[in-house]
């Protein structure tokens, strides 16, 4: 979410393309969010979703009743290892988790039994909440595609808040909400257990989980003002720090903003194999982009596909040693990346081996100027909408990458850039299948990039072995 900006950098970019980036009032998404959000129409069934583990309750140390809405692990004398059943049989409202202490080795689970467990929170608050709770898992069991918990017309589906942390979240569906699906954070208050030095988020997962038709974020996870904080009564706040994250695995359709947003993630950050499509469907400005790697952020971005929307494919404003590989963003309505410097104390961002297929604007759009050196190699960037609407001194080739001035340093090779999706000889561009055929221009004109990251990328896009042939081939694919 991008709310604030120096007043140089304003200063400095009024002349150059303003529906990128727009500076909005420092407040909360939630505020935002409430004066334009309008109906969720019901979703249909994903095709891709199976029948969900049908478990029985007899394992369970304790199964939620119908009625519940507090459930306190304190008060029920719940021990690390304890199973927590949500019955098929219930139809739950909105279910809030207090004080649900596990260990590391032995979390407390909670999970759906009988059959598919729904929560049905139609105009409440909340769906699924934890609070001062750690080490716990919520599951809807363990099969591809299956979701055993279903969340449906909150206004947040499922929010990890007040102090909660090392938790898992997997295999849950969360539908015709209001605002974001997913939503783990402690905004810092005037309780000083909240801030930054006192809290540390650790070892999160939010993996193979279906987001779809929310009206802000489908995964909002961390704060938004890493350096400046948040305005409360007692002053700017600073958020706390998120340490070992990982996001991949999800499906995100339909999101009224950002598909996936991530800040305040200052170590071991990982997003990664989540499907993203028809983000940013409010279309509100500056919250309409595909992915976010927000201010705080550092680690890795990966084999992730992006399609179809009003903003950027990507957006990254992070600490500046992002690693940004083996993406797909195809039909971006802004630019397919584009980067900009927050706080980033880092060397540089790195932009290996990603396909991007008709941005409306730029391919990558580059505003980083205050880092040592950024990093654009092996990618693949075709059509991109703006390449006809550069005049002197700028020319067509700004359209693949726009470097907003000279102050922007990069190493730049063995790209392909191109027009003519047809001269790169995907398998099948026009069912987004970009697989390389044989003959395919870009087969072995790769470079190697171990010089530029200290990260292996063994596999590219499809999980296919890197380096099959003489050298790298550019894009995400590999032949």
């Amino acid at each position: 979410m991008i709310k604030t900006q120096n007043f140089f950098t304003v200063l400095k970019r009024l002349t150059l393309t303003l529906s990128i980036i727009f500076v909005l009032a420092q407040c909360s998404d939630e505020q935002i969010l409430d004066d334009t959000v309008t109906a969720v129409p019901e979703a249909e069934t994903d095709p891709a979703t199976t029948a969900a583990a049908t478990a029985t309750c007899s394992s369970c140390t304790y199964i939620v009743p119908a009625t519940a809405n507090v459930i306190d692990g304190k008060a029920l004398g719940l021990k690390p290892g304890a199973i927590i059943g949500l019955n098929a049989a219930y139809k739950y409202k909105n279910l809030l988790f207090r004080n649900i202490v596990g260990t590391a080795s032995q979390p407390i689970i909670i999970k759906n039994c009988g059959g598919t467990a729904y929560i049905t929170a139609t105009g409440l608050s909340y769906g699924i909440k934890t609070e001062n709770s750690k080490y716990f898992r919520i599951t809807g069991g363990d099969v591809s595609k299956s979701y055993g918990i279903k969340v449906n017309g909150s206004h947040i589906g499922i929010t990890l808040d007040k102090l909660s942390t090392n938790f898992e979240v997997d295999h849950v569906q969360v539908s015709n909400v209001g605002f974001a699906g997913i939503m783990a954070k402690t905004d810092p208050s005037c309780d000083n257990a909240t801030i930054r030095g006192n809290f540390v988020m650790n070892d999160i997962s939010l993996h193979d989980n279906y987001v779809f038709d929310t009206g802000g974020e489908g995964f909002y996870v961390g704060n938004s003002f890493y350096e400046d904080g948040a305005k409360t009564s007692c002053g700017s706040r600073l958020p706390h720090e998120i340490h070992g994250v990982k996001i991949y695995n999800n499906i995100v359709k339909n999101s009224g903003w950002e598909g996936i947003q991530l800040g305040c993630a200052t170590q071991g950050a990982q997003v990664y194999n989540n499907s993203i499509e028809n983000y940013g469907t409010a279309n509100r400005e500056a919250q309409n982009n595909g992915m976010q790697i927000g201010a705080g952020t550092g680690g890795l971005c990966y084999n992730n596909f992006i399609k179809n929307g009003p903003g950027n494919g990507l957006i990254v404003m992070g600490l500046g040693d992002n690693v940004i590989h083996n993406n797909i963003i195809v039909g971006a309505g802004g630019s397919g990346i584009f980067c900009d410097e927050r706080y980033t104390p880092g060397p540089g961002f790195k932009f290996i081996n990603n396909t991007i297929i008709n941005p409306k604007v730029d391919g990558i759009r580059l505003y980083a100027e205050l880092v040592p050196m950024n990093v654009i190699i092996n990618n693949i960037i075709v059509n991109p909408g703006s390449y006809s609407t550069y005049k002197a001194p700028r020319t067509g080739n700004d359209a693949y990458v726009y470097k907003l001035s000279k102050d922007v340093r990069v190493q730049m090779s063995n790209n392909y850039f191109t027009r003519s999706i047809t001269a790169l000889k995907f398998v099948n561009a026009g069912a987004y299948n970009y697989r390389l055929a044989s003959g395919s221009p870009v087969i072995n004109k790769g470079k190697s990039f171990s010089t530029y990251t200290t990260q292996s990328i063994l596999q590219d896009f499809y999980k296919q072995q890197r380096l099959k042939g003489s050298a790298y081939d550019i894009g995400a694919s590999e032949y």
